[in-house]
């Protein structure tokens, strides 16, 4: 009696392990099939997204030395919109951010799109969101890196139709907004869009609608800048939940055809694997200046300007040049982003 009890028992046992290892194998080739599945997805949105890098911005080698090593990044972040129909894109949106691994910590400066700058090899005034349509990207990322005294890692536009599509794939995001106002939407219908003041629920439509209004808002360009900022916060913060692990193939489909970047497919890896705590403090590092308007020739009448105060963009040099962990008191780049590099 007490042999069969045990015979029994040397079943049962056998059964649950043969029962476990056939769980263990469903459970691994089910997640070897959803893992190879997202693979193919993510190597085919990393394919596309720097197929269009310029030749001479394609070499980003020395860069895989920074990113070994956990070195201070920094990326140049464009928001793209074309000035009416047919119209040349321009740089709605530039920002340049700082990325310290070490130091957990991300600081992310805003120009002004209607900063006045004189362009590279030229003694022509123009506007900041100019240079991107006359210069192209190049010609734009070394005329920040001359402008702010720091080198640029990376670069990432993205255009502003794509933010809508973003937004609704990550499931909306939550905005506290400084102020009440009405805006068009994209297909350009008046106050469609309503944004009320505090905390609240936005869609991809109403992200883009309090990103880009500015003439409501008292502080004008720089309150949009700071709604800007909200809204890639937010993102980011529902970029690194597990939702949206989960809603990984509507998110890459909302980004690849909106998204540009000289980044390899191997270098958004390990940034998204060793750079992610450093998105979790986030800082703006503020500009300070005038308004005025100046007599453009080429357009033939005054245009609104923005200038910086000298004091307010050395501060913000030194800012930066810090984070990145580079002698705050010089103006130099490193030599391998040497100023040879710079034609402006």
């Amino acid at each position: 009696m007490r042999s069969d009890k045990h015979i029994d028992k040397q079943q049962r046992v056998k059964r649950l392990k043969r029962l476990s290892l056939i769980l263990g194998i469903i459970f691994f080739l089910t997640f070897g099939i959803i893992a190879g599945y997202f693979a193919n997805e993510v190597r085919e949105f990393l394919d596309d997204v720097n197929k269009d890098t310029p030749e001479e911005l394609k070499d980003t080698s020395e860069q895989d030395a920074s990113l070994k090593d956990l070195q201070p990044i920094s990326f140049l972040l464009l928001g793209l919109d074309a000035e009416g129909e047919g119209g040349a894109t321009r740089t709605d949106s530039i920002m340049i951010a700082t990325v310290n691994p070490k130091k957990e910590s991300t600081k992310i400066i805003s120009i002004p799109r209607d900063t006045l700058i004189t362009l590279p090899n030229s003694n022509e005034q123009e506007k900041f969101n100019a240079i991107y349509p006359i210069n192209g990207i190049a010609g734009l990322i070394d005329f920040v890196e001359d402008y702010l005294t720091i080198p640029i890692s990376f670069y990432a536009t993205l255009n502003f139709e794509g933010l809508v599509d973003l937004v609704d794939a990550v499931g909306g995001i939550t905005v506290d907004s400084p102020l009440s106002f009405t805006v068009q939407d994209s297909d350009e219908t008046a106050d469609a869009i309503v944004i009320e003041e505090g905390i609240q629920e936005v869609n991809g439509e109403e992200a883009l609608g309090f990103a880009r209004m500015r003439k409501q808002d008292p502080r004008g360009d720089f309150g949009r800048q700071d709604r800007q900022r909200k809204v890639i916060e937010a993102v980011i913060d529902e970029l690194l939940s597990f939702n949206s692990v989960t809603n990984l193939t509507p998110i890459l489909n909302a980004v690849r055809p909106n998204l540009q970047t000289n980044m390899s497919g191997q270098q958004i890896l390990t940034v998204a694997s060793n750079y992610t705590d450093a998105a979790k403090s986030i800082e703006s590092v503020e500009l300070s200046g005038a308004a005025e308007y100046v007599y453009f020739p080429s357009y033939g009448h005054d245009l609104y300007v923005w200038n910086p105060y000298e004091e307010s963009l050395d501060e913000a040099r030194r800012t930066l040049r810090e984070h990145l962990e580079l002698d705050p008191s010089s103006e130099e780049l490193p030599e391998e982003n040497g100023d040879d590099e710079i034609d402006n």
